[in-house]
């Protein structure tokens, strides 16, 4: 069995009903006083996660009916419009087969993970500028750390909420940052290339040790992401490679000290503002263009995941985090050309 052809949870307009296979990430239980109990479920369809109600049902009266976190479903659901788009579930039931897996529902970059990984790998290699035999390139540099946390570099979410926030995030984030640094490099020549695309590779690298990704792609901080943030340990880590190398290649071309100190300050700095968690404000070019291309693909992601839950015309119904005003759906290129 496929997941193709069924009607995905962004897909579904309000007023209509449909019936697919979910996976349970969470069920929450919610106790209003003087009235009955309610869930409230994460569900996940392979393209987005959302939430759901089930009402006057407690979580004890829906497990002795097999419902539980963590099962595929059968679920019946109704899209009411309650504070925008909403999701009433009408019934669900533990899915009786065994051709669906959990991978099927998680959600995951719509571009390949190993597409991205290869690609972003090949082009540090080939973009290296060892200034004519006298110092490594700071793109091996940046190489080393992905090659060697490889696996987490590709399953990382980039974030708990807000943009990014699943299974491959981190990859996804960096890869769509890296080909925005390349492209304007094209532009703005006055740009050190090497620099600011091994900036864009692992600008968030210190996400990998600042969250607890799950096997659905969620995250929660850990200790250390608390304590100490991922800029500080992005630019820690890089910081660290560096003078591993130095002890392991006492006679070998070292990496110029200039760049290596640039390369820290950008991922110290691309937050942009102090009040937005940078450490320090961008203090180079290619410091400032890494801080606008990060802040773009954050809120494109959110425009994103914005989208399929609006009609043509519509707006969201609240200010998305980090957005100055509301969203707005274009009707053009729609069937809804209803103008102004």
């Amino acid at each position: 069995m496929s997941l193709e052809g069924f009607k995905t949870l962004s897909e579904a307009k309000v007023g209509e009903s449909f019936a697919r296979p979910v996976f349970i990430k969470e069920i929450a239980e919610i106790k209003k006083e003087g009235g009955n109990a309610h869930l409230r479920f994460t569900l996940l369809d392979g393209c987005t996660e959302e939430s759901a109600m089930l009402f006057s049902t407690t979580a004890a009266q829906a497990k002795s009916s097999g419902i539980v976190r963590h099962i595929i479903a059968n679920a019946s659901i109704k899209v009411s419009d309650y504070n925008g788009k909403s999701f009433n579930i009408q019934k669900i039931v533990p899915y009786g087969g065994d051709d669906l897996k959990i991978d099927d529902f998680v959600v995951t970059p719509p571009i390949d993970i190993e597409l991205m990984y290869n690609e972003m790998t090949s082009k540090l290699k080939e973009i290296g500028d060892d200034m004519n035999g006298t110092v490594r390139p700071i793109s091996e540099l940046a190489l080393d750390i992905i090659r060697d946390n490889e696996k987490h570099y590709k399953h990382s979410s980039a974030a708990v909420k807000v943009h990014h926030n699943f299974k491959g995030g981190l990859i996804y984030h960096s890869y769509r940052m890296f080909k925005g640094a390349e492209a304007l490099c094209g532009v703005y020549h006055e740009l050190d290339r090497e620099l600011l695309m091994s900036a864009a590779a692992i600008h968030d690298i210190g996400k990998m040790w600042e969250y607890k990704t799950d096997i659905f792609g969620s995250a929660e901080y850990s200790a250390g992401g608390v304590l100490f943030g991922h800029l500080y340990m992005g630019a820690k880590l890089v910081s660290n490679y560096a003078e591993k190398y130095d002890r392991e290649h006492p006679e070998g071309p070292k990496y110029n000290g200039e760049k290596l100190k640039l390369l820290i300050h950008m991922i110290l700095s691309h937050h942009g503002k102090h009040e937005w968690g940078a450490v320090v404000v961008p203090a180079i070019p290619e410091a400032y263009v890494l801080h606008y291309l990060d802040n773009i693909d954050a809120k494109l992601n959110v425009c994103e995941k914005e989208y399929p839950k609006l009609a043509p015309g519509a707006v969201t119904q609240s200010r998305p985090f980090t957005f100055d005003g509301n969203i707005y759906k274009a009707t053009y290129n729609t069937d809804d050309e209803r103008g102004v």
